[in-house]
């Protein structure tokens, strides 16, 4: 048990308790820790990533400068106390108080009572990090390095965690990080609570019956798959893409929280394109389950780097077939599963030999790649257009188009 003096305040939603912590209380039994090293908070897909967020180097400049500068100081750290039974006792101020030989009027001190007190932790707490999970781990690496920082005391302010009301606390990090250093890519999606497509990112990596598989998210914070990954299928970026691609909303659309119903209609869109892309590909299951050996029409599904593997299992490739997705629902559905699945993703094959490869990926071209697959699927008819824009393509690489590329038949 531990007693902490405290100022207690309230603002927004939040209460907060702000108070100074010695380093040995800080660190002994991890009393406090990072968001990733909670079992509760995220699901095993999302944490893995969210495990990645610390940097080494800036752990060990801090822990550095903590050890060797006796004018250390450290901005105040704000946690959340997410389980356990924090007790909170008022401190009496019974005694007239002078300030500049006058009193302190009564309605003052009336204000002043209600925000001394004293915050009791048992150890039974589960406490985590919003705002300086670097500098935690500094403090903690900086404090087994030399014992001797045990009683320094470091600036911290608590605020009350409640798991069924996660979206505030994620909303808290996010405010809080917004002009520190701002999350980005995966992280953002993670703790975004107003974006409607990264609520439902989230959603589907907890709920999709394929997309919660542990192999089908990679660990990658970007939207890119190592070639020698060839365990993973997609990553949260790609999925947050996806979404906003099949939302097809303005951009202000994703800085207000949108009601329940709207997120629960949109996530229908979500899961319709998921549902029927595994439906087109179930081999894509197998892939995820683990199978080494997974082939649709007798070609091999990876990536590498010789021949680039299958567009299937590109971030790219994926975001594409969602793109010709949208322009085939809801009346062509079956239409387009039966001709999506005639078209040869091979990114060395004759489809997209030099669009999307050449001894690696291409960049550029979104447009022409869009308008490539919706000609493959018989909804772009400008064929003048295509054949013309492809035998530039080609001539960029000192090669002749044939105009083999045609609409696949049913």
């Amino acid at each position: 048990m531990i007693h902490l003096a405290c100022l207690r305040g309230n603002i927004g939603y939040w209460s907060y308790y702000s108070t100074v912590i010695k380093v040995k209380d800080l660190v002994n039994e991890n009393r406090i820790i990072t968001v990733s090293e909670s079992d509760e908070l995220y699901t095993e897909n999302i944490n893995r990533i969210l495990q990645r967020e610390l940097k080494k180097t800036r752990i060990n400049s801090i822990s550095n400068y903590f050890i060797n500068n006796n004018e250390r100081f450290f901005n105040n750290l704000v946690v959340a106390i997410h389980k356990g039974n924090p007790k909170w006792t008022d401190i009496d101020l019974f005694e007239k108080i002078k300030i500049n030989g006058s009193l302190i009027n009564e309605q003052d001190i009336n204000f002043l009572e209600s925000k001394f007190g004293i915050l009791s932790l048992s150890g039974n707490e589960e406490i985590f990090a919003l705002d300086g999970q670097h500098r935690l781990i500094g403090i903690r690496k900086a404090y087994t390095d030399n014992p001797g920082l045990e009683n320094l005391e470091i600036p911290i302010t608590f605020v009350l965690h409640n798991h069924e009301q996660v979206d505030k606390t994620r909303r808290l990090f996010t405010v809080l990080n917004k002009y520190a250093e701002k999350p980005r890519g995966a992280e953002l999606i993670i703790i975004d609570e107003d974006d409607a497509a990264a609520i439902n990112t989230r959603k589907l990596v907890n709920e999709h019956p394929v997309l919660s598989k542990n192999n089908a998210l990679s660990t990658s914070k970007t939207g890119a798959i190592s070639n020698n990954d060839n365990t993973s299928f997609t990553t949260l970026v790609t999925l947050h893409k996806i979404n906003k691609i099949l939302y097809n909303q303005t951009k202000s659309f994703y800085t207000k929280r949108p009601s329940e119903q709207i997120l629960n209609d949109l996530y229908s869109k979500s899961s319709l394109f998921w549902d029927t892309f595994f439906d087109i590909y179930p081999e894509i299951i197998e892939y995820i389950d683990g199978d080494e050996n997974v082939n649709i029409e007798e070609k091999t599904i990876n990536r590498n780097d010789v021949t680039g593997g299958s567009l299937l299992l590109r971030p790219v490739g994926q975001e594409l077939i969602s793109n010709a997705f949208t322009k085939s629902i809801p009346n062509e559905l079956d239409v387009f599963k039966q001709k999506t699945r005639k078209i040869d993703f091979n990114l060395s094959g004759s489809n997209w030999k030099y669009i999307y490869w050449n001894d690696k990926m291409l960049g550029k071209e979104i447009k022409l790649k869009n308008n490539l697959l919706l000609y493959l699927l018989g909804k772009y008819d400008d064929v003048s257009e295509i054949n013309s824009e492809m035998t530039r393509i080609y001539n960029l690489h000192n090669q002749v188009y044939d105009n083999h590329i045609i609409p696949i038949s049913l």
